[in-house]
């Protein structure tokens, strides 16, 4: 009766073996063309919460906690003022369900008027004074799905180019960010 039980025990696990290797996880991006959904689901931010929250430091101010806003910014981000970068926080909406995701520069009166980011194929023009959580939402999209594609987003300024997220480890981290809120509105698997 052992002998059986390891033996079904055996051809339990190589079977899932044979099945990871022929039939690999692959991760998805959902939906890219839909307009926006900013839905949080639960088992989502569950996940957030008690996974990826380490990675970030949550802001509660007195007035947006009122209206039920919390802000999370990563930890690792750059935060030196003397180059021109942005970095990405993502906006938790907790009483509504919802999350945003906000593009933050590192240093406005660079960023005043429009800019001219280049991504791979994609150019997009920021306009930071201007732009509503929709267009938040679109830039954050085409910038992850061109890292995705392991191209580097530079902003274009006459002739020289500077890296979008200022260096390349700042660069790491806002794709982190990106992938965990992504994630958290069920765009990425």
């Amino acid at each position: 009766m052992e002998k059986r039980i390891n033996r079904i025990a055996l051809a339990f696990i190589l079977s899932a073996l044979a099945l990871s290797i022929l039939w690999p996880y692959e991760q998805k991006l959902i939906d890219w063309d839909k307009a926006p959904e900013y839905r949080v689901l639960e088992s989502d931010e569950i996940y957030f919460n008690n996974t990826r929250i380490v990675s970030y430091r949550t802001v509660q101010d007195e007035a947006l906690s009122k209206q039920g806003f919390k802000t999370h910014r990563s930890t690792k981000a750059l935060q030196d003022t003397n180059h021109v970068y942005i970095n990405f926080t993502i906006v938790n909406h907790w009483r509504a369900d919802q999350a945003y995701i906000v593009a933050e520069p590192s240093n406005r009166a660079f960023f005043r008027d429009s800019v001219l980011v280049l991504a791979g194929q994609d150019s997009l023009w920021l306009d930071l004074d201007h732009m509503d959580f929709e267009a938040h939402y679109r830039t954050a999209a085409a910038l992850f799905k061109a890292a995705l594609d392991y191209e580097r987003a530079f902003i274009y300024d006459g002739k020289d180019s500077l890296l979008l997220y200022g260096t390349q480890g700042n660069e790491k981290v806002n794709l982190t960010v990106l992938k965990d809120y992504f994630r958290l509105v069920g765009r990425y698997q």
